[in-house]
């Protein structure tokens, strides 16, 4: 499968993956629709631009699944009034969670200053045998996540702030080479506008595929 095919919507520090049955979001922020069409939200740290009930609420459904930090668990419970059989409370040590409706994830190290380890996670998404790793907020890449995508956090001010050197490096001591890297969590912030433009010209000069999803 073209693993495009199932990626409906990157901004900022979201992604939506959906094959046209099974929907899944990784930190909703700023979304332009309600849809309600969420079987997994992903929330991969407490900060308000990836923890955002206003944007949950537009995507939840009665059944919606989540996983989410401890903390932000909590929060999805008081806030939220999610029920405690919907959450998955995870860190970057839990094992890998499989779904009924066919989709796995594996949550992996994500930090910084900014994002101290076990607050947060990055995740890999499994889905019709399409490997997504998005990275969540962090310097860091999990050298062992291997994927067909790679989402990659370049704005350069609270996450990879050499990201035009770090990510490249970082790409290169990952075990598996990734087919497709996408930036991500650029834009929003001022003077990030360009960050996955010249970050897709640096990695394609080093051979890798890129594309720019972040419109």
């Amino acid at each position: 499968m073209d693993p495009l095919k199932q990626i409906r919507l990157v901004k900022h520090g979201t992604v939506c993956l959906s094959d046209g049955e099974t929907t899944i979001y990784v930190d909703p922020y700023q979304l332009d629709h309600t849809a309600r069409d969420a079987d997994l939200i992903v929330i991969t740290h407490g900060h308000s631009d990836h923890f955002s009930p206003e944007d949950i609420e537009k995507i939840c459904q009665p059944d919606t699944c989540f996983a989410a930090p401890p903390d932000v668990a909590e929060m999805l419970e008081r806030q939220l009034h999610i029920p405690d059989e919907y959450i998955s409370r995870l860190t970057c040590q839990s094992p890998s969670l499989c779904y009924e409706f066919g989709a796995a994830i594996t949550p992996v190290e994500a930090e910084n200053k900014n994002h101290p380890l076990h607050t947060g996670f990055g995740v890999v998404i499994e889905m019709n045998d399409v490997r997504y790793y998005i990275s969540g907020d962090t310097d860091r890449l999990a050298q062992d996540a291997d994927c067909d995508v790679l989402f990659v956090v370049c704005d350069g001010i609270y996450n990879m702030p050499n990201y035009l050197e770090q990510v490249p490096s970082q790409v290169q001591a990952m075990d598996e080479r990734p087919g497709l890297i996408v930036p991500y969590h650029y834009g929003s912030f001022p003077g990030t506008a360009q960050n996955g433009k010249k970050l897709a010209q640096v990695l394609r000069q080093q051979g890798y595929n890129v594309k720019l999803l972040i419109k």
